[in-house]
């Protein structure tokens, strides 16, 4: 069985660049055209499209994120650039970024795998995410944002814009990230 998930898990990360830093690249690339008026980089590899969201921190505190749970575009690489602009021009929370803001920034690009569905948040570990969908809305609390689970279901009542203990369907989101 061991060997059946290390296989299972190698053969997915082939689908992706070889190394993160290259995601990382493409995403702070993406990041500067978009601030700074500049054409997007040219995208030299084409990988299996995943879904993705680009965060975008200064001085540790978040400053911008997008992305999705389903993939739009024929291209991981093309994903990334198109939620790397998102966010740092059009994410509603936060203000656009402006050249000021280029000084030192951390970049995580969020590849998703998969999600699946759970009755409650007690199982989840920190490197899970959590969709949770009521209706039309959706809250989704990326891996590693947060470490206690009934505080991150919180936090994904308010993303969705619904009140704490709304009957909602639970998803942990299963995602592969890197920083930089």
């Amino acid at each position: 069985m061991l060997i059946f998930a290390l296989i299972a898990v190698l053969g997915w990360r082939q689908t992706v660049p070889d190394s993160d830093a290259e995601l990382i690249k493409l995403a702070k690339s993406a990041i500067l055209s978009e601030v700074l008026g500049k054409p997007l980089p040219k995208i030299s590899t084409h990988t299996a499209p995943h879904a993705v969201f680009v965060t975008i921190e200064r001085n540790g505190s978040v400053v911008g994120c997008r992305g999705d749970l389903k993939p739009r575009f024929s291209s991981l690489e093309e994903e990334v650039v198109t939620a790397a602009r998102g966010a740092a021009s059009h994410d509603p929370r936060y203000r656009p970024l402006s050249k000021p803001d280029l000084d030192r920034f951390l970049v995580t690009v969020t590849i998703v795998e998969r999600t699946e569905r759970i009755e409650n948040v007690d199982a989840l570990s920190p490197s899970d995410g959590l969709v949770l969908e009521c209706g039309n809305h959706k809250g989704i609390v990326l891996p590693w944002e947060g470490k206690d689970p009934n505080v991150r279901l919180q936090w994904a009542y308010k993303k969705a814009g619904v009140a704490n203990g709304t009957h909602a369907a639970l998803f942990r989101l299963i995602a592969t990230r890197c920083r930089g």
